[in-house]
């Protein structure tokens, strides 16, 4: 079984080796960029003002379009994304994706006021909602009497249009402010959901979700529990562990390190959090090769949680309904969570018992 998970995130990791793009420039033109980008003034308002980097998302209209139940969801909720961006020469070409200017929510349960929200985030190249039903393991979350909402993050699913998707990429600016405007929105769903009525509100994301929402949890502390599946920790470093960095020897070294120092603010690991250890969860299969475990264990450390595991892989993702049942009941044993309802209860303990047997 470990053979196969290795094998299964070996052909991922292939796969997203030869995702370059046509307009790829030489590693010492982009060593150029680089230097170029740390002499301008928006760099300077990036790294050294938080304020600038996450702001408060201003109120914008969210406009609700229900669904009929044998649908993807029952209430698709949509709202304009137009993030304050830092670096103003790229405005041109980030506000040319105009799918991407609309942010997208839908809700799966008809029912939102007076109980929890969990608001699941896509991974890379992800996000189309019929998918994400069957990526997530929705049944654990509905045990427990938790709701769920489908988020899908800046040019991802519904809001991109080209493959690989145009977020991440070689530009760092664009890079940069694609985080940026997924925080903004995140920050938005999760006061348009609190207003809506439920009674908690938290963020799970998985493998670039899980990066995000780890982010999310040090940009904003109006979170109440973040859940964190099979994340990386750093994004150059996972570049650089996938040989997705281009150049060799002293060149790639020099790439990786500006590239380091330019992502470290919106870098989670490198961030303050804002929120207490116990309204955290972090999970990572044991044999990810793609999100690695140690990547897992220092978001984990970071936080002041504990790292939940599971023998599976970043695609062959087998025994992980144990990994989200025990955060999911961590939140709910340490108060974070209310429990679930009693029919819900006996439910969860009669699934225990034929477990256990």
């Amino acid at each position: 079984m470990q053979k196969l998970a290795h094998e299964t995130d070996k052909l991922l990791v292939s796969k997203l080796a030869s995702l370059k793009p046509r307009d790829l420039k030489d590693a010492s033109e982009l060593i150029q960029d680089v230097a170029d980008f740390e002499k301008t003034p928006a760099y300077r308002t990036y790294r050294d003002d938080p304020e600038a980097l996450f702001p408060n998302p201003t109120r914008t209209a969210i406009r609700k379009r229900w669904l009929a139940p044998h649908r993807v969801g029952f209430a698709e909720w949509t709202w304009q994304s137009v993030h304050p961006l830092i670096f103003e020469d790229i405005e041109p070409a980030y506000r040319s994706h105009e799918e991407n200017q609309t942010a997208l929510l839908r809700t799966l349960n008809l029912r939102i006021k007076g109980r929890p929200m969990a608001i699941l985030v896509n991974g890379f190249s992800s996000g189309h909602h019929l998918l994400e039903r069957v990526a997530w393991p929705m049944r654990e979350f509905r045990r427990l009497g938790i709701n769920v909402s489908l988020f899908a993050l800046p040019f991802h699913g519904p809001r991109g249009r080209s493959f690989p998707p145009a977020w991440p990429q070689q530009d760092t600016k664009l890079t940069i402010e694609g985080f940026r405007q997924a925080i903004w929105d995140l920050r938005t769903a999760i006061r348009a959901v609190r207003e809506a009525g439920a009674s908690h509100v938290g963020v799970a994301g998985m493998s670039l979700g899980g990066y995000t929402v780890s982010l999310l949890a040090t940009a904003a502390a109006d979170v109440d529990f973040m859940l964190s599946y099979i994340p990386i920790a750093n994004l150059p470093d996972t570049m650089n562990e996938l040989g997705l960095i281009p150049g060799t020897g002293t060149v790639q070294r020099k790439l990786f390190e500006g590239y380091r120092k330019l992502l470290e603010p919106v870098s989670p690991e490198s961030r303050k959090p804002m929120i207490e250890p116990d309204r955290v969860a972090i999970i990572s299969a044991e044999f990810d090769r793609l999100a690695t475990v140690e990547h897992g264990a220092r978001l984990a450390s970071h936080f002041g949680t504990e790292l939940i595991t599971f023998p599976g892989a970043h695609m062959l993702q087998l025994w992980r309904a144990r990994a989200f049942r025990r955060a999911l009941e961590g939140f709910q044993d340490k108060g974070v969570l209310p429990r679930a309802h009693r029919r819900l209860e006996a439910r969860r303990r009669r699934a225990s018992r034929t477990l256990a047997g």
